[in-house]
């Protein structure tokens, strides 16, 4: 009967060891589910808070783990007091055994199993205690909340104290104003008397000087021994040739420097008689002297007349301001434009007149102080008025225009004999035109 009972006692001993271990499995089970449900709402519940920053007190943080970890517990404790009825069935079924065993074995068996009850049970609700401190520990730790708002714009501090003044800044320039309109033409004023003979000098450009006349060419010979040949002096594209014979009314066209050497012309009628050699054709007008009368431009397109008076010039009477061509007026025409020379009836001495072409008047007098009766001819080129002498075989006088006074420059021109009709030269082809004993002639002008 020992021997049965305790195997009994045995057997019961394992079935309490093997509930016991249970009993640890489910701990195990509740500490993980803790956990795990703890680490899934950690993100939700953190995000929740970060929104709520500023709004609630921290308490309120971790209220949800917290009730978790007590339903735990809860359960935990339920299992726990489930199992004194479990003990007290095993006392009632001791109660028999120790009918048959004995009272001094039931003692001692009662008092290893209680002992190993309470050892089990106080061991376990320790470690449980522990666990559950550990975990609500972690679950009261705080988040780090959401980066706040930025605060206001402070305000504008005290401006700070003036600088020293800078350094003068460069001066500005005003601009020009508008040009204004042109005045009216004043009267003409009284001739000056003729001034003092200046010396000569070479102060002019230097390469519109001429050293010499090089070249000549005859072109044809003429059956009048009195008469001018041109070209106009400003279209370089025209080719046409003009002749004027001494005292007429027409001028004779040709188209080209072969029709003029073939005699193959047109007339051309320009309205009034002119007289001597002095004449010019510059931008489409015949620029010529009426004969008893002031000077007179012919427009060949419009083919109407523009006079111009030139007061205090010999004109009349045989006071020729270069007799051996039997010219009262000579016009001339070079790089700066065009010119009128004639004899002033003040003193005779030789007058320039610069003119306007666009409104037909004079801009400026030139009083060169040469007298007419040393003048054989004469032409201007670059701005220099160069006078032959009475035999017209070289150049004697030169008077520089621009700047109003006398250049030393001499050069020969021809052989003596015969009469020299006409000097002209012309800036297009830098070319002096003659018309010397009946021939037509050309000369290459050497500038110095």
């Amino acid at each position: 009967m020992n021997s049965v009972g305790l195997l009994v006692l045995m057997v019961q001993q394992n079935q309490q060891h093997a509930r016991l271990e249970q009993t640890e499995v489910r701990l195990t089970d509740v500490e993980q589910s803790s956990v795990v449900e703890f680490l899934q709402e950690v993100p939700g519940r953190a995000a929740g808070i970060r929104a709520n920053v500023g709004e609630q007190q921290p308490q309120y943080q971790y209220q949800y783990q917290y009730s978790r970890n007590k339903r735990s517990e809860k359960k935990l404790e339920q299992e726990l007091h489930h199992e004194p009825h479990q003990e007290d069935g095993q006392e009632l079924y001791q109660q028999e055994v120790s009918q048959e065993v004995g009272e001094d074995t039931e003692k001692k068996m009662k008092h290893e199993l209680k002992h190993k009850h309470r050892h089990s049970h106080s061991y376990h609700k320790a470690h449980v205690q522990d666990d559950m401190m550990t975990m609500m520990t972690y679950s009261m730790v705080p988040l780090p909340g959401a980066d706040g708002l930025p605060g206001h714009n402070g305000t504008d501090g005290l401006p700070g104290m003036n600088g020293p003044p800078g350094a003068d800044g460069k001066r500005g320039k005003k601009p020009a104003g508008e040009t204004g309109e042109p005045g009216e033409k004043g009267e003409q004023g009284e001739p000056g008397p003729p001034g003092e003979k200046g010396q000569p000098s070479n102060d002019v450009i230097i390469e519109c000087l001429i050293k010499s006349l090089i070249n000549p060419r005859n072109v044809t010979k003429m059956e009048s021994t009195f008469g001018t040949w041109m070209k106009d002096t400003a279209q370089l594209n025209d080719e046409r040739i003009w002749v004027a014979e001494h005292f007429s009314r027409v001028v004779k066209e040709y188209a080209s420097i072969a029709s003029f050497e073939n005699n193959s012309s047109e007339i051309v009628d320009v309205r009034k008689f002119y007289y001597g050699c002095g004449h010019t054709v510059h931008n489409g007008s015949f620029y010529y002297h009426m004969a008893g009368s002031s000077s007179i431009a012919f427009d060949f397109h419009t083919r109407k007349l523009h006079t111009l008076s030139i007061d205090n010039a010999l004109h009349h009477s045989l006071a020729y301001l270069l007799y051996n061509s039997k010219t009262y007026f000579k016009f001339a025409a070079d790089e700066n434009g065009l010119w009128l020379i004639f004899a002033s009836s003040v003193d005779e001495s030789i007058t320039v007149a610069q003119l306007d072409q666009k409104t037909f008047s004079v801009t400026s007098y030139i009083n060169t102080t040469y007298p007419r009766t040393k003048a054989g001819n004469a032409f201007i080129a670059c701005g220099v008025l160069y006078v032959t002498d009475t035999k017209d075989t070289r150049v004697t006088f030169a008077f520089d225009l621009l700047k109003g006074k006398p250049v030393n420059v001499t050069f020969d021109l021809r052989s003596p004999g015969g009469v020299l009709a006409m000097l002209s030269y012309s800036p297009k082809d830098r070319h002096l035109y003659v018309w010397d004993q009946s021939y037509v002639r050309l000369y290459v002008v050497h500038f110095i």
